[in-house]
């Protein structure tokens, strides 16, 4: 049986593979299992696309956390419900009786590469990145100097965050960078308790 490890960009050669392996090595009563390893964005669209274009397939999407969806969840600022809503796109594709979602499973700890490819037919990884790419300037590691990623992380009550505490106290603050994220960081630290209270913020 093919068995193979693959990055989520060559999702397409994945199911191409399968189609082929599956078509002239394997009984037609064989269903290809297929894991997925992180439960964001990339996870859920990939399960999305093996699950309409290779037929009789069974995939798990494996996630650390105790819930899917990833950046969706925690990742976007609570004022864009327009963008969180993706998150009713992405339970359906969960409700699929061909797909399983296995959450509070480290990749390292609870389970090996190794031991996935035994146990799949294919196994792709759609994790994100999990720590900083540091700028290695002075004062970067003084208290209240912070990455968008965790900031964004405990405002929206990523596990593992909850006791960040970061100091609000002060009349300024100094963002370093003018993408997405950080107009939603200046967005959200400039509305007031009120305009909050609309949203989900789980700080609220």
């Amino acid at each position: 049986m093919f068995r193979k490890l693959y990055p989520t960009t060559n999702v397409v050669k994945v199911v191409a593979a399968q189609r082929w392996c599956i078509s002239r090595n394997v009984s037609s009563t064989v269903r290809p299992r297929i894991c997925i390893v992180g439960a964001g964005p990339a996870g859920f669209y990939t399960a999305q696309y093996i699950l309409k274009h290779l037929d009789n397939s069974d995939v798990d999407i494996v996630e650390k956390l105790p819930v899917p969806f990833g950046l969706v969840r925690f990742g976007v600022a609570p004022d864009h419900p327009e963008v969180k809503n993706v998150i009713n796109t992405f339970t359906k594709t969960a409700e699929n009786p061909r797909v399983r979602f296995l959450g509070n499973l480290s990749l390292g700890k609870d389970f090996t590469l190794e031991e996935l490819r035994e146990r799949y037919h294919a196994v792709l990884l759609t994790y994100g990145a999990e720590h900083d790419n540091t700028l290695n300037i002075p004062n970067e590691t003084l208290q209240n100097v912070l990455s968008a990623r965790e900031f964004v992380a405990w405002y929206n009550g990523l596990p593992g965050f909850e006791n960040l505490n970061p100091d609000l106290s002060g009349k300024s603050l100094t963002l370093l960078g003018q993408g997405n994220v950080a107009v939603d960081v200046a967005r959200i630290v400039l509305s007031s308790v009120d305009e909050l209270k609309v949203s989900c913020l789980s700080l609220v």
